[in-house]
C-alpha cells in the first residue's frame, strides 16, 4: 500500500467528522434544546484556533510502518563536515604520457599499410612495409660481415691446430729423439711446411754430428787426416746453426700466426656486431636481424614500421605509394587506459586549488573522481587561465578526448555542529524548513541555513537540538501531505 492510500482516506473521514460535528444538524439541535450554544461554540472556537497554532493542519501523523513504506528516513540531527568546492570547465584530452608518434626509421617507398585510423593495435603488431634502399644495403652489410666471421673464425681454428702441434713438435725436438721415432711421432701432427722443414734441419743436424763422431774417432787412430776432420767439425756446425735458426724462427712464427687469426677473429666479429647495430639503429628486432640471412633476396630491402605501443590510432598519415622519410611521424598511438582532464582555473580561484586535491567530474549521466596532480605556473595569454590537470581511469573508454565537462574541485572542508542534508530542507509557506519528529508526528521548523555544498547544508542557531528526529530523505512527501491538509481543511 502507498503514501496516497493511506492518508486519502483518513482526509476524506476528516472531512466528514467536520461537517457532521460543524454542520446544520448541530444548529438545529441547540434550536430544540432551546439552550443557547454561543458561549460554548465561541469556547470551542478559540480551543480549535489555539490547537491550529500549536499542530492543527502542519502535523503529519503516520505509523513507523507507513513512514518505511513511503521510503521515508528519519535521522538524529548531529555534527559533520562541509566540504567547500569551486565548479570549473574541464576539457578531456589524451593522456601525453602515454601517447606516441610513430616516425619511421629509415626513408623509403610504402608498398603496404595495414593499420587505420580508430584501429586498436598491441606491441609489436605491423603498422605499414616500406622498401628502403637504405635498409637494404645495410642488410648487405651485415651479411658481407657475417661471411667475413665465418672465415676469420675457420682460419683461426685453423691456426690453433697448427699452433698445438708445432708445440708438441718443438717439445719432442728438445728431447733429441731419434729421426726415425721424430719422423713416426710427427706423421699424426697437423702443422704444414714448418713440419717438413725443421724433421729436414733435424735430420742433417743428426747426420752431421755422426758424420763429425766418426772422423773425430778416425783421426784418434790416424786413420784420417786433420783436413777431414775439420770439415766435418764445420759440417756439424753449420747444420746445427741451421736447425736452431730454423726452431727459434718456427717457434716465433706460429705464435705470430696465432695472435694474427685471434685478432682477424675478433675485428671480424665487431664487424658483425657493429652491422647488427646499425640493423636494430634502422628500427629490426632481435628477431628480424636473426631472420636477416633466412630472408629470400627480394625482402632485402623490405621494412615493417611496428607499433612500439599498445593502444589505439588516432592520427594516420600515410598511404601506398608515398615516400616517406625519417623526419615526419606518419601514426599517432595513444593509450586510452587512462586520459587527462584539462581544467581551466580562473585566475581568481588559482590561490585555492592545490595539488592533491579531489576533484569530481561530471558529463550528464557521467561521473568520475580524481585528484589534481599537476598545476601549470604560467597563466595563459589566450584564455587568461591557469590549468590544472586531473588523470582519470578510462578503461571503460566513457571519456572522450575533446569533449567539454565540468569538473568539481574540492577546496577544503570546515566542521559544522549542525549538519543535514540538501534533501532535508523544504520550502514550506515561503520559509526553509526541516520536518521534525516529536510526540505528536512530523511538523516543520523553520531553519536558517548556513555554509553548505552539493550535498550537505549546515543549520545555523540552537533552535533545533543536537539529537533530533530529522526527515533525511523523501522530505518533500510530508510537504506534500501538509499541502493536501491545508486544501482539505479549506474545503
Amino acid at each position: 500500500m502507498n503514501l496516497k492510500q493511506l492518508i486519502y482516506p483518513a482526509l476524506i473521514m476528516c472531512g466528514l467528522l467536520g461537517l457532521i460535528g460543524c454542520g446544520g444538524s448541530s444548529n438545529e439541535h441547540a434550536e430544540e434544546d432551546g439552550h443557547d450554544h454561543g458561549s460554548e461554540t465561541a469556547g470551542h472556537e478559540e480551543h480549535g484556533s489555539e490547537g491550529e497554532d500549536e499542530h492543527g493542519e502542519e502535523v503529519v501523523r503516520l505509523t513507523a510502518a507507513q513512514l518505511a513504506d513511503a521510503g521515508v528516513v528519519i535521522e538524529p540531527l548531529g555534527n559533520g563536515l562541509i566540504t567547500t568546492h569551486v565548479t570549473l570547465p574541464a576539457e578531456v584530452g589524451l593522456n601525453q604520457d602515454t601517447i606516441l608518434h610513430v616516425t619511421p626509421r629509415v626513408p623509403g617507398i610504402v608498398t603496404k599499410v595495414l593499420a587505420y585510423l580508430g584501429d586498436d593495435v598491441t606491441e609489436g603488431a605491423p603498422l605499414t612495409v616500406v622498401e628502403s634502399p637504405q635498409l637494404g644495403e645495410a642488410k648487405i652489410v651485415y651479411l658481407q660481415s657475417i661471411q667475413s666471421q665465418v672465415i676469420a673464425e675457420g682460419e683461426l681454428h685453423r691456426q690453433q691446430t697448427i699452433s698445438e702441434n708445432t708445440a708438441t713438435l718443438l717439445d719432442l725436438l728438445r728431447n733429441e729423439p731419434e729421426v726415425d721415432e721424430l719422423r713416426t711421432t710427427a706423421s699424426e701432427l697437423r702443422i704444414g711446411e714448418n713440419k717438413g722443414r725443421l724433421i729436414s734441419a733435424y735430420a742433417k743436424l743428426k747426420a752431421a754430428q755422426a758424420n763429425y763422431a766418426r772422423e773425430r774417432d778416425l783421426r784418434v787412430k790416424n786413420l784420417s787426416t786433420e783436413a777431414d776432420l775439420l770439415a766435418a767439425q764445420e759440417g756439424y756446425n753449420s747444420s746445427q746453426a741451421d736447425y736452431l735458426a730454423a726452431f727459434e724462427d718456427i717457434d716465433f712464427t706460429f705464435r705470430l700466426r696465432l695472435q694474427q687469426a685471434e685478432q682477424a677473429a675478433n675485428v671480424a666479429a665487431s664487424s658483425v656486431d657493429n652491422a647488427e647495430r646499425r640493423l636494430h639503429l634502422l628500427g629490426l628486432s632481435d628477431d628480424q636481424v636473426a631472420n636477416v640471412a633466412a630472408e629470400p633476396d627480394v625482402n632485402v630491402a623490405r621494412y615493417e614500421l611496428r607499433a612500439p605501443i599498445a593502444g589505439r590510432i588516432v592520427e594516420k598519415h600515410v598511404t601506398p605509394g608515398e615516400k616517406i622519410n625519417d623526419a615526419e611521424s606518419i601514426f599517432t598511438i595513444a593509450n586510452l587506459e587512462t586520459v587527462w582532464l584539462n581544467i581551466s582555473v580562473y585566475t581568481e580561484y588559482a590561490g585555492m586549488i592545490n595539488e592533491g586535491q579531489t576533484v569530481i567530474i561530471h558529463a550528464g549521466d557521467r561521473t568520475a573522481t580524481g585528484v589534481v596532480d599537476y598545476i601549470s605556473a604560467v597563466v595563459s595569454e589566450g584564455t587568461r587561465t591557469v590549468s590544472a590537470r586531473v588523470v582519470v581511469d578510462n578503461s571503460d573508454r566513457s571519456w572522450k578526448p575533446g569533449e567539454f565537462v565540468t569538473a568539481r574541485v574540492e577546496t577544503g572542508e570546515v566542521s559544522a555542529a549542525r549538519v543535514v542534508p540538501i534533501a532535508a530542507v523544504q520550502t514550506y509557506e515561503g520559509r526553509d524548513v526541516v520536518f521534525v519528529q516529536d510526540k505528536d508526528g512530523i511538523e516543520p521548523v523553520p531553519v536558517r541555513l548556513g555554509r553548505r555544498n552539493d550535498v550537505s547544508v549546515e543549520i545555523l542557531g540552537d533552535e533545533i537540538a543536537i539529537g533530533t528526529p530529522i526527515v533525511v530523505q523523501n522530505s518533500f512527501l510530508m510537504k506534500a501531505e501538509l499541502g493536501k491538509s491545508a486544501a482539505g481543511h479549506d474545503h
